[in-house]
């Protein structure tokens, strides 16, 4: 939703944290990798932009990223760990090693939780208004970030 704010150095930064997310639990799962796919396409990234890099050194390249930048990427992270319903420990760890590195506070990543335990209730509900909801989920999240 807010990947167009990313430089590309943040871009690839971001790719190399959804990869190691995707990987915490030794399955790089089919939807995890459309995911990914997805991404590198929103990113306007080629597959020779992006350099590997470790959670540390990915971390490293976004030192002098804003706070909006960190919290977009923190909120992504956290939408593609409960993609599939839920957190694993490995995830919730790593989001919260993350969180501390970003200087996100406990009350912003349950915000953030909130927001998608939100747009799944909306995608589980039926509305006749769908397409204010949706809108009124994307304003939300420009709040919450």
């Amino acid at each position: 939703m807010f990947l167009s704010e990313f430089n590309k150095k943040e871009a690839i930064a971001f790719v190399n944290l959804v990869e190691v997310l995707a990987n915490i639990d030794q399955v790089f799962a089919e939807n995890e990798k459309e995911l990914l796919e997805e991404y590198i396409e929103e990113l306007s990234l080629s597959k020779e932009d992006i350099k590997k890099l470790d959670f540390e050194s990915a971390i490293k390249e976004l030192e002098g990223s804003t706070d909006r930048i960190k919290n977009i990427i923190y909120f992504e992270l956290v939408g593609l760990a409960l993609s599939d319903g839920a957190y694993d420990e490995k995830e919730i760890q790593f989001l919260m090693g993350l969180a501390a590195r970003f200087n996100i506070s406990i009350e912003k990543q349950q915000e953030f939780i909130n927001y998608f335990k939100m747009v799944k209730e909306v995608y589980d509900s039926t509305f006749v208004d769908y397409e204010s909801k949706l809108e009124h989920l994307k304003n939300i999240a420009l709040d919450i970030i």
